[in-house]
């Protein structure tokens, strides 16, 4: 059965990338890479895993809205089925209007001044709310940002994340704002208005975001919706348990996803968190992939070719069709 947060792959082979974190040489490099695999028949999707946004780097630096739009750009002359992007734990803030740091480094803020300098702004903030969750494959390769979470605890549930609904999520919040949230009280918290103008980019009174911060606490503090989608883009895999209890946890999330799914689904592929050299083995069936911001080091990420017809049964059957990011003559900054 089609859901609009999954994609399905039967057939062809896909160049797997994940976690690029605002770096518009190393997208630019990966993007080329993946140009020139379809010319010669050896790459039929481009899949990006999510995270394709805020920077480690400076703010001058970081190139998070060149990269979404050249994605954008890619799908458009590609068509349809050719270039997919899911969902991260980074992009979703910018679709709720929350706040994300770590440590004390702020990610909200300067993506959502670039975002507002965008001519742009409207269309990216629609394809962030577009984006899918997952990938299904014939071969049985799962692929998602983030890896297995408990949260997915039966086949309803994992079709409930399948069917995930923003636009009812923030219609709901702007419904309460409306009937219990007079604009002026919010224009007259001069706390309010500094958090709105910092965190969110609001140009003033006047700008028709202004109940954008409130309408985030809102979802965040109240939601149960907003806590699964949480829970399954921000989940720490085997670092929130051993990694027994963690092979448990995958286990059953596959099954519940392969419930609502065309084929069984036997491995996991994500990225989400860093590993030393481009990919890691979890347990026997998780290949965790880092094509440079969460690899150690950087110019170690890899990517992955896989074959979406072909039975997959185990991770570590995926690791011939792993590729260095960079080869002996490419480097990043």
């Amino acid at each position: 059965m089609q859901y609009p947060r999954a994609v399905d792959l039967n057939s062809g082979t896909a160049m797997v990338v994940t976690d690029l974190h605002g770096n518009g040489e190393v997208y630019a490099h990966l993007r080329q890479t993946f140009i020139e695999m379809k010319k010669k028949g050896q790459a039929d999707y481009f899949v990006l895993c999510g995270d394709m946004v805020h920077g480690y780097n400076d703010e001058e630096e970081d190139q998070s809205i060149p990269i979404l739009l050249d994605i954008m750009r890619l799908q458009q002359h590609y068509g349809p089925g050719t270039v997919y992007m899911l969902l991260g734990n980074h992009e979703m803030p910018h679709i709720y209007s929350t706040t994300l740091a770590k440590g004390d480094r702020e990610f909200t803020p300067r993506f959502e001044r670039a975002l507002a300098r965008s001519k742009q702004n409207d269309a990216i903030r629609q394809f962030l709310q577009s984006l899918p969750f997952m990938v299904r494959t014939k071969a049985g390769v799962l692929i998602n940002h983030a890896g297995a979470t408990p949260a997915i605890k039966s086949a309803d549930i994992a079709e409930h994340i399948l069917t995930f609904d923003h636009d009812a999520l923030l219609r709901l919040a702007d419904d309460k704002i409306l009937n219990g949230y007079p604009l002026e009280k919010l224009t007259d918290n001069r706390e309010y208005m500094a958090q709105s103008m910092y965190y969110l980019a609001i140009s003033g009174p006047d700008d028709p975001r202004l109940t954008h911060f409130l309408r985030g606490q809102l979802i965040a503090q109240t939601s149960n919706e907003f806590e699964l989608l949480w829970e399954f883009l921000f989940t720490r895999n085997e670092l929130g348990w051993s990694l027994d209890a963690y092979e448990f946890v995958l286990s059953e999330y596959l099954k519940h996803i392969s419930t609502v799914s065309p084929y069984e689904q036997r491995v996991l592929v994500s990225g989400h968190i860093p590993v030393r050299g481009g990919y890691a083995l979890i347990g026997k069936q998780q290949l965790r992939l880092a094509s440079y911001a969460h690899a150690n080091p950087p110019k170690s990420g890899a990517y992955l070719l896989l074959d979406c017809g072909q039975p997959v049964s185990l991770a570590a059957h995926l690791i011939p069709f792993i590729r260095p990011t960079f080869d002996d003559n490419d480097g990043a900054n």
